[in-house]
């Protein structure tokens, strides 16, 4: 089943689907040249250029709609993962239409409530469920209780802001009242799309979104920990990296365009929630989370919005913590299959720290 929300694909969509994925091939025949001169600007591989150029070319090719027709929804690549390694899936219906997915003993003593990224209109790939599932296992045995609660919000368009955000929170909800999690046992995190989900999360806890229920932590409690792998908090493409890197990352900056204004739809401009980089810096100060992790790749097209986000956070949470890795793109260990590169492996040190 195809992750495709809304009406289904008109003829005139599907036929232009088909010449759209003509194009992709062109572009990847094109880069198996282009790869060999690539120099300094191209990506660390030749076999990254060559698939980051075809997923480059079909984000500005193809409507997010077309997209999804093409990729199982993130419920049924949850599924199909969790059958191929002989684990029965575990699944939770939320409030207002989300599904919480399971990775690891839902009865572990802490749980990540984790967000996925591609750009709110995108599913969760294969690399989402793998990487979790390794670095829950990896966790788990060195001596910690440690489960993924994972969200399957529901993806743009037609869905908009603030509809993933009030999901967001829902899952969370659910992992502190009806899970029954202390906040300390608790830690929210994501990529990308899913990283702004993180840190809106946070920010609601203490100034909550005007059309979403609050969360009331008890006196005293604070989170575990936020964390988010190159968090998508700013929707403006005038950041350097946007255009050092665009040869090297896996996704251009017309996606970015595209599904921000999707997200925001008839809004049309963000908000503090919608992008937690334009929140007043006071409005982080007393954030509830005893900790924070930002993740980044050096060659990444959102690096430099990230990195003043950052800086920007560390001046009123002192207990952030900034985590680059140099020659890695946009959340590289899921989209690029690189395995446990510095960025999972700063992630893996600090749960480990800290749960």
């Amino acid at each position: 089943m195809s992750s495709l929300s809304g009406k289904p694909l008109s003829f005139w969509e599907k036929a232009d689907r088909f010449a759209g994925n003509i194009s992709i091939i062109g572009a990847v025949l094109y880069s198996v040249v282009s790869g060999v001169f690539r120099g300094n600007s191209g990506t660390q591989t030749y076999n990254l250029h060559v698939a980051h150029a075809a997923v480059r070319k079909a984000v500005r090719r193809l409507s997010s709609r077309q997209l999804q027709s093409q990729y199982p929804s993130t419920i049924d690549g949850y599924d199909a993962y969790m059958k191929e390694h002989n684990i029965t899936p575990e699944t939770v219906i939320l409030n207002h239409g989300a599904t919480g997915l399971w990775i690891g003993d839902k009865d572990a003593e802490n749980v990540v409530v984790y967000y996925h990224g591609g750009g709110f209109a995108l599913p969760a790939v294969a690399g989402h469920f793998a990487f979790l599932s390794t670095l829950v296992d990896d966790l788990n045995k060195n001596g910690h209780s440690v489960a993924i609660f994972f969200l399957a919000y529901t993806l743009t368009p037609p869905a908009e802001y603030p509809t993933q955000l009030r999901q967001a929170v829902e899952a969370l909800r659910y992992t502190l009242t009806q899970g029954a999690r202390d906040p300390s046992n608790v830690v929210v995190g994501g990529d990308s799309a899913g990283g702004n989900l993180a840190f809106a999360v946070l920010l609601h806890l203490t100034h909550p979104h005007p059309e979403i229920d609050p969360i009331t932590l008890p006196d005293g409690a604070d989170l575990a920990g936020v964390f988010g792998f190159a968090p998508w908090v700013s929707f403006a493409r005038d950041g350097k990296s946007i255009r050092a890197n665009q040869y090297k990352d896996v996704i251009p900056e017309e996606g970015l365009k595209v599904w921000s204004e999707a997200y925001l739809g008839k809004r049309r401009e963000g908000d503090a929630w919608s992008e937690p980089a334009k929140a007043p810096l006071e409005w982080w100060a007393g954030g509830k989370a005893k900790r924070v992790l930002i993740l980044a790749g050096g060659d990444e097209i959102l690096f430099s919005a990230v990195e003043k986000f950052a800086k920007k956070l560390r001046t009123v949470l002192p207990q952030t913590t900034y985590v680059v890795g140099y020659g890695e793109t946009h959340v590289s260990t899921v989209y690029s299959g690189t395995g446990m590169d510095q960025q999972a492996r700063g992630l893996r040190h600090w749960l480990g720290a800290h749960l």
